[in-house]
């Protein structure tokens, strides 16, 4: 379930924002995580290997997203949905 989870956040992110947009997502998952299982007692090896793959599913549907992105826009321009411009 975790790596679909992933896959659509990186999905998202590659759709809504530009370039390097993922890293700061990524380290402060990858951190926040590996912190959490140190504080249960697990090792560090075991973290890093438990955070692994959903950085790489997050990392391919970034990739998705971004290489959609002319689609979904075409999509959204037939569809006639608007970004809001509210502030």
């Amino acid at each position: 379930m975790l790596p679909i989870l992933a896959c659509g956040a990186g999905i998202y992110v590659g759709l809504h924002f530009n370039i390097l947009a993922l890293l700061p997502l990524s380290v402060l998952g990858a951190g926040a995580y590996i912190v959490s299982a140190w504080a249960n007692g697990q090792g560090l090896l075991d973290g890093l290997a438990v955070v692994a793959l959903p950085i790489i599913t997050v990392q391919v549907g970034y990739f998705l997203g971004l290489t959609s992105r002319p689609a979904y826009l075409h999509l959204r321009s037939w569809l006639n949905i608007r970004h809001s411009e509210r502030v």
